[in-house]
């Protein structure tokens, strides 16, 4: 079950991935492949052989990448599975993007072949975008978004923290369709009609993102209040706001494209927009002469960064960073799934730990002790790790209100120990005798009272 959820995360980047990517070979405002080519091009023996052969060998890049995840849900392991997992996500990054660069690199060598230049290098670009009005998000649907996080934060005090980060999510969603839109005109050609229209779209789209987006945080918030009584349908609530949030995206890019393609038609057949020397690859922009962070991609409704200013270099840098720590911490957990547990006994504390966390149980605090054949019923974390062969944290469990843990779920017996406090401790060893022989010590020094 874990693979199949875990697993399938990648299954729907990669679908998403796999209908952009397609998308990329068809005409939008003279853009094909990230490369801008005139009106003559579009039905070229040359240009329309190489896009045959870019959807070729996407499709088998993705086949093979989706075959690869399929068998990945199957990989029984937790800990290989994470790892590979990882692995398969920069697969999943680094090869269609190859594959993208390469049609590119073609198209932009067989233009300059031909002389299809339509412009100077140094293009002065008309910006009519103070012609053109955008009206800024309705705030109140956001304020209604964060009050419905209200409710579940004020009924479920333990996972306060977590609505609350669904509340700054609400919030951030605001922020960026309301003040991160670059306000720039989608401009092809003369036609300025042309260019409102087009530039009215994107925003339109974008603004539809970050409202969904507003009510997916919601929906997480209210799927992690129903975890907390019924697990199996708080986790199936948060997949499918996941997946419903990815499907809603990915029907607006491909709804956006679709009339991009429409509306450009016979765009290139004078006078056209040429940017290809600002996007290396088709992918990156690198403008020295643009001062904006943020920028539009030139067809989609996405944004980019430009990579020749300060901020784009430093964010771009940041997400960098993130990406490999994020996967450096995916492995990390993998390989933490079966690190070394020490439970021992001296004498003046029952302590167990495994990487940087430790428990320590002064003797003189233990008012009573149990050995446990199997994890007890109705666990669920409020700060913990929980893999295939490793609980590590804080738990709620049957009639323990703060359950701290250190054991594998897989290997029995586990030593149970309440505190005069009333704090709960579970811990475990993988060498199943650890745990008997510490419960017997344990007997045998405070028998009959604390048990």
């Amino acid at each position: 079950m874990f693979g199949l959820l875990f697993w399938s995360s990648l299954w729907v980047v990669l679908l998403c991935m796999w209908f952009s990517q397609r998308n990329e070979a068809k005409f939008k405002k003279n853009i094909v492949l990230g490369a801008t080519l005139p009106y003559e091009a579009h039905e070229d023996h040359e240009v329309q052989q190489i896009l045959i052969q870019y959807r070729k060998h996407t499709n088998r890049i993705y086949f093979l990448l989706a075959v690869l995840c399929v068998a990945g849900a199957f990989i029984p392991d937790m800990a290989v599975s994470l790892i590979c997992w990882s692995v398969m996500l920069i697969l999943d990054i680094v090869l269609p993007v190859g594959v993208f660069v390469r049609g590119n690199q073609r198209l932009k060598a067989l233009k300059q072949e031909r002389g299809w230049q339509a412009q100077p290098k140094q293009l002065v670009r008309i910006d009519v975008s103070t012609m053109i009005s955008y009206p800024r998000p309705k705030a109140v649907w956001y304020v209604l978004a964060a009050a419905l996080c209200m409710v579940p934060m004020v009924l479920q005090p333990r996972l306060r923290w977590a609505h609350a980060l669904s509340m700054g999510l609400v919030v951030l969603s605001y922020c960026f369709g309301a003040f991160f839109y670059r306000k720039k005109s989608e401009m092809v050609d003369e036609n300025q009609e042309l260019t409102k229209t087009l530039s009215r779209l994107r925003y339109r789209m974008w603004n539809r993102v970050w409202t969904a987006s507003a009510y997916s945080a919601v929906l997480v918030s209210y799927s992690l209040w129903a975890m907390e009584l019924f697990p199996s349908v708080g986790l199936g609530l948060v997949v499918l706001t996941a997946l419903g949030f990815g499907g809603y995206y990915m029907a607006l890019a491909v709804q956006t494209r679709r009339i991009q393609e429409k509306l450009t038609a016979e765009s290139g057949r004078e006078w056209y927009v040429d940017e290809d020397d600002y996007w290396p690859g088709g992918l990156f922009y690198y403008n020295p002469n643009d001062s904006h962070i943020l920028v539009n991609a030139r067809t989609g409704m996405n944004s980019t960064f430009n990579l020749a200013s300060t901020g784009g270099k430093i964010i771009t840098g940041l997400g960098m960073v993130i990406l490999v720590a994020a996967i450096a911490f995916t492995i990390s957990i993998g390989l933490e799934d079966k690190s070394n547990i020490v439970l021992d006994i001296t004498e003046q504390e029952v302590f167990c730990e495994n990487g940087s966390t430790r428990y320590e149980v002064p003797l003189d605090e233990i008012e009573e002790i149990e050995l446990l054949n199997e994890m007890p019923e109705g666990l669920l974390r409020t700060n913990a790790l929980g893999g295939q062969h490793l609980f590590k944290g804080s738990f709620t469990g049957s009639g323990m209100s703060d359950l701290k843990i250190i054991a594998d779920p897989t290997s029995p017996p586990y030593l149970k120990i309440k505190t005069a406090s009333g704090q709960y401790y579970l811990f475990g060893s993988r060498d199943a005798e650890v745990a008997a022989r510490i419960f017997a010590e344990l007997n045998n020094r405070f028998a009959p009272e604390h048990h």
